[in-house]
């Protein structure tokens, strides 16, 4: 689901782990939504979009220090298009309806983890990422991944080095994957979308390190070959165990095929602190009036609608704290199963690009079955999303 606890702690999260025997272990998962956007009602279904999937994954020790990875994801819409639906989570392609509702079947994983000396690692394939700017999102009922080449190294006390090259993905024109396998990287900027030939492939170096007290600091380095250089700075500070803090700033600079456009620059803090069994947090945001690049995931979402890292992304809305002259204001509260968030963006470029969003969700365990469902309201300019939604979502994990 889209309500995804940020940890770039990990720096690179790898889609399965080490087992010394055969494993394979995946997921059922099953989403539904509907909203009141427009002239339909609640649990309309011109209002309503749902989808299922699994996913298999199978890992396996060849020999001391290199394992593989296959994963496959399969999605089905059920024939929920024939009486509750009349949308999907997923592009499925095909021709049995003018959305196209076809089964689809993929290879999301298929990597080889070795481990040549203590302490290093080397994953080479496709797989998930977790970076600030090129990274895998878990809120869809499909997550899009990379065929890349990734280093990690933990030789210096408390910090981790991360060298990365990715050569193509499947999510940045609606996880298209589901339509044939993976494609280029995507296009970073507005109005360049279909110059997917000018790309080839991004670089990534990195930082992680804990050595100062209480602080998990990151800085990240991006080169996207033709398009853009990237930076990240992150500190995050945990004085006490209530109390955290933290901070960010980022950097896009275009290149090659739209050198000399304008940097998108941006900034965010946040403070967080547990009270009663109560986790609450705060967060804002500023994006520079100019940038060519939207301040989010350069992998997905096409230019401008993919998931940022910025503290204070929306729970459900993307494509909005991230806009060149955006101003994003967020306070959330949890406890236990319940949670609560509230974003506000206001953007004087743009009216289309202002938006207020409250979510609540509950979440528990049924059986096998881990359910959420979150209530929507979001307020805004722009006609597509104006409105209320309800969502559901159920997963059950499973091994075998």
């Amino acid at each position: 689901m889209k309500f995804t606890k940020l940890s770039l702690i990990a720096a690179i999260a790898v889609t399965t782990a080490m087992a010394s025997d055969a494993k394979i272990s995946g997921e059922a998962r099953l989403n539904y939504g509907t909203d009141d956007i427009g002239t339909h009602d609640l649990f309309n279904k011109n209002g309503a979009y749902g989808d299922s999937a699994i996913n298999l994954n199978y890992t396996k020790d060849l020999i001391k220090g290199v394992t593989a990875n296959v994963g496959v994801t399969g999605v089905s819409t059920l024939g929920l298009e024939n009486n509750l639906v009349s949308g999907t989570w997923v592009s499925h392609g095909g021709a049995r309806s003018a959305a196209g509702v076809d089964d689809k079947v993929w290879i999301d994983t298929a990597n080889l983890v070795l481990k040549p000396i203590d302490k290093t690692m080397l994953v080479v394939g496709r797989q998930t990422l977790d970076t600030p700017l090129a990274f895998t999102e878990t809120w869809n009922l499909a997550h899009n991944t990379f065929d890349a080449v990734v280093a990690v190294d933990n030789h210096i006390e408390k910090t981790t080095l991360v060298a990365a090259y990715v050569g193509r993905g499947n999510g940045h024109n609606g996880f298209e994957n589901v339509d044939g396998g993976q494609s280029a990287y995507g296009a970073l900027n507005k109005g360049q979308e279909a110059a997917l030939a000018n790309n080839k492939g991004a670089y990534a170096a990195a930082v992680v390190t804990k050595l100062i007290p209480m602080t998990t600091a990151q800085a990240w380095y991006y080169n996207v070959k033709n398009e853009a250089n990237a930076f990240w700075l992150q500190a995050d500070v945990a004085p006490t165990k209530e109390l955290s803090v933290g901070g960010q700033y980022s950097q896009i600079s275009p290149k090659g095929v739209v050198d000399g456009a304008d940097d998108t620059k941006a900034f965010a803090v946040k403070a967080g602190y547990t009270v009663a069994g109560v986790d609450l947090a705060g967060a804002y945001s500023q994006v520079d009036d100019k940038g060519l690049v939207y301040m989010g995931n350069t992998a997905t979402g096409g230019a401008h609608n993919g998931q940022s890292k910025l503290y204070t992304e929306a729970w459900w809305n993307y494509g909005y704290v991230g806009q060149a002259g955006a101003k994003t204001g967020m306070v959330s509260a949890s406890m236990g199963d319940f949670g609560a968030q509230y974003t506000t963006v206001s953007n004087d470029n743009d009216a289309n690009l202002e938006m207020n969003e409250i979510t609540l969700t509950a979440s528990h365990k049924v059986g096998p079955v881990n359910a959420t469902v979150a209530l929507i309201n979001t307020a805004s300019d722009n006609a597509a999303i104006d409105g209320n939604s309800v969502q559901a979502y159920l997963t059950a994990p499973f091994s075998l």
